[in-house]
């Protein structure tokens, strides 16, 4: 009896890791197709509203992606707060000066400029 349940909650774990899987999955395909030349952004045409919202939307995914593989696939999700803001906080103190160095050197052009 005991192995029934063993094997049971085993298939289900299995699953719910396929499930993550999928979805990062899914997520990776829309970064691609987004990131296509002419989708949102044409190369020889380049809008700064339109690559800024790229930007956006390619952060928010990869974010997510993440967020997914860390909380799930690292098991983050289930270990103390501790551990949680061991990650998170210098995670998001990473993310907070790559933004601002974009931000700050945006128009930096370069010694050849």
């Amino acid at each position: 009896m005991a192995d029934t349940h063993t094997a049971q909650s085993h298939s289900s774990s299995t699953r719910f890791y396929w499930m993550v899987a999928a979805v990062l999955a899914v997520i990776t395909i829309v970064e691609v197709i987004v990131s296509l030349n002419g989708v949102l952004v044409d190369q020889e045409n380049p809008d700064p509203t339109t690559q800024l919202i790229l930007l956006v939307i390619l952060l928010v995914l990869a974010t997510i992606k993440g967020a997914g593989v860390v909380m799930f696939f690292m098991h983050l999700r289930g270990d103390a707060r501790v551990y949680q803001l061991l990650f998170i906080a210098p995670l998001t103190l990473a993310s907070s000066m790559i933004l601002v160095f974009l931000a700050l050197f945006s128009n930096y052009v370069g010694i050849g400029g």
